[in-house]
């Protein structure tokens, strides 16, 4: 029996959703064409260029801005635990990312590449704007912040001094330092990747002295009394804990930066999951120390939530030291404000390739190997913002569009681990909704039900039956491929999740790090129990395992959202009570259920571990920040869309 679906406009309407839904070829995006004459980025940043990109994105406003305000207004001395907290569904998401990265390397657009790869141009388009709309905002309020850090310097003066002068715009006066401030950061972009990464190390630098400083500094003022004479370490108790982690995920938005720069890193399939890791350990660590000594210096009640670690200084009377983190301070919000300039003409530049925006922005400068009209042009924007956008709104806008690209990435690396040969979501559309083939490709969902009929067998290069097409020049982990049990004896045994005690070859995440001994002693014991008790499904993924892990996604999303929900709202009550139960113990079924399935055989330097679970905590923790939102940001979201 066939399956069809009326579409209004018979064919037309076919067309056009088919438009819509198809996705970039990720064979062509891993090769890379010597003789293509498509311009291109430099490749110049090492792996150290990439994390400090992704530690200074994250450093800035989290350590001198958010540390201060969770503490002083939210959870006390337990701001230590919830940057603990929040770190952990950062790194959750963090994995995911640095899985696509390997995925689908040599290219720049972050998750808009990833959408675009596997879910189609549609939602790419939109996951593009967000981030675009995320890096404006983040710019334009660093901005923001450090012409205030500057203006409180002056006591004022420079800000009365313009009222006086100018007036208001949008009921405050235009802050024309903000407007220098990002004119400058972008005449320093348009110099090339190499020299601002360049001035971003230096930024760095100073950034890094500073906290090295307010650690050894700070130990002679520790008063462990502020601890326990002040309502103790926890004054707002566990909810407040948990309330500052949802806060405190803010300060780690940024790693995402690190996924834009595939086409000019060096060698991003391993460059990209050792920064995002990398990143997210240093900002995490900290996070942690520099809010340990800030609250064991300064009672809980007496910290200053907007500037908490400059103002300690003056708390303990030590006005040299006072002026010393100011000025790391300054570093910390130029290098953050930096990490939002820097993608933004990168994510523009990857969507003008593709058509999605004017063509014009993709054209590259010759002398600095830069997309220089997007350059200039989203500098132009951001500075107009800074000139006459509040600081707080900016602020509430600013994480929408990042925390919907980390959903969306969390969701492709849990579904698509389980697609048989898949590469693409839309894969899973029957075959008259997707993009027409030329008449000599076949149909992919045909070839997957004809594999599933096939028996494996495993099979060396020297035996009889083996396949030498594949040569030694090969490079491993090559995905061109999709049934790579029959390979060479470098990536043999590749099953993920299929065979137990096999293996893994180059897809252990601990051979990252150089702890290849830990990580097979670990493989060796996360096998221990499925070899008793035969967990996971034996024989590969097929079609039919595929589609049923998507159903399965779809019903634990709704289970998830309405958890979500009710958490967002605080709906209490026996029958509320009884609601979350039923959801949460849902969503674990559902989870153990998916765990059971076979995954695919790719054969990648990075994978996401913890499959079905770290993803599904990623997915459950932005969406529960994305309705913590005001409504007002989701209507002002909703406008920009």
């Amino acid at each position: 029996m066939k399956f069809s679906i009326p579409t209004p406009g018979g064919g037309r309407g076919l067309a056009l959703f088919s438009k819509l839904i198809r996705t970039k070829d990720l064979r062509k995006l891993q090769e890379e064409d010597p003789s293509s004459t498509k311009p291109k980025l430099t490749k110049c940043l090492t792996t150290l260029d990439l994390t400090s990109l992704g530690v200074g994105s994250c450093c800035g406003t989290g350590m001198y801005l958010v540390a201060g305000m969770v503490a002083r207004n939210i959870a006390g001395p337990g701001v230590v635990l919830s940057f603990f907290i929040a770190a952990v569904a950062s790194i959750f998401s963090g994995a995911c990312y640095a899985e696509f990265g390997v995925r689908v390397p040599h290219t720049s657009g972050s998750a808009y590449m990833y959408s675009y790869v596997s879910v189609g141009e549609f939602v790419a388009f939109v996951i593009g704007w967000n981030m675009i709309l995320e890096y404006l905002i983040g710019t334009s309020a660093c901005a923001c912040a450090l012409s205030a850090s500057f203006d409180s310097l002056s006591g004022g003066f420079i800000g009365r001094s313009i009222a006086a002068s100018v007036g208001t715009i949008f009921g405050r006066p235009p802050d024309f330092i903000a407007f220098g401030i990002t004119l400058v950061m972008t005449c320093i972009l348009a110099l090339g990747a190499s020299k601002s990464v360049l001035f971003n190390n230096v930024l760095n630098t100073v950034n890094l002295a500073s906290w090295v400083f307010i650690l050894t500094a700070g130990l002679f003022y520790v008063d462990t009394n502020t601890w326990t004479e002040h309502e103790g370490f926890l004054p707002f108790g566990w909810s407040g804990v948990f309330t500052g982690a949802a806060t405190c995920f803010y300060a780690f938005i940024g790693f995402d930066i690190i996924a834009t720069t595939g086409e000019e890193a060096h060698n991003p399939q391993k460059s990209i999951p050792k920064a995002i890791v990398g990143s997210l350990v240093i900002v995490l660590i900290v996070y942690v120390t520099s809010s340990f000594i800030l609250t064991l210096v300064v009672p809980y009640d007496h910290i200053d939530s907007g500037s908490a670690l400059v103002q300690m200084w003056t708390y303990v009377g030590a006005p040299k030291c006072r002026a010393l983190v100011a000025i790391g301070a300054t570093a910390g919000l130029s290098v953050a404000m930096f990490g939002s300039m820097f993608p933004m003409p990168r994510v523009i530049y990857a969507m003008a390739q593709d058509g999605l925006v004017f063509r014009h922005l993709a054209q590259l400068w010759a002398r600095t190997g830069v997309p220089g009209i997007a350059t200039i042009g989203s500098g132009i924007a951001a500075s107009l913002v800074a000139l006459t956008v509040q600081l707080e709104v900016l602020v509430e806008m600013m994480s929408i569009g990042t925390l919907l690209a980390y959903t969306l990435v969390s969701t492709c690396v849990l579904i698509l681990r389980y697609q048989p040969h898949s590469t693409s979501l839309v894969d899973l559309l029957p075959a008259q909704l997707r993009t027409p083939q030329p008449p000599s490709t076949p149909d992919p969902s045909v070839q997957q039900r004809v594999k599933t009929n096939v028996m494996v067998k495993k099979i060396t290069r020297g035996s009889p039956d083996s396949d030498d097409s594949f040569g030694e020049e090969s490079p491993e982990g090559f995905m061109g491929r999709d049934d790579q049990f029959l390979v060479s004896d470098r990536s043999e045994n590749k099953f993920y999740g299929a065979v137990h005690g096999a293996p893994q070859g180059s897809s252990n995440p601990f051979s990252l790090w150089g702890c290849d001994a830990i990580g097979r002693k670990v493989q060796q014991y996360s096998y221990l129990c499925p070899g008793l008790f035969p967990w996971v499904k034996a024989g590969p993924a097929t079609h039919e395992t595929g589609m049923y892990v998507t159903k399965l996604v779809g019903l634990m999303y709704v289970c998830i959202f309405l958890l979500d929900l009710f958490m967002a709202v605080g709906l209490t009550g026996t029958f509320f009570a009884l609601a979350y139960t039923v959801l949460v113990f849902s969503i674990i079924t559902i989870l153990i259920v998916i765990s059971r399935q076979p995954q695919n055989r790719y054969a990648l330097s990075f994978l996401t571990p913890g499959l079905p679970f770290i993803p599904t905590i990623a997915i459950t923790v932005n969406i529960y920040l994305i309705f913590k939102l005001s409504i007002l940001t989701l209507v002002r979201f909703t406008v920009w869309m």
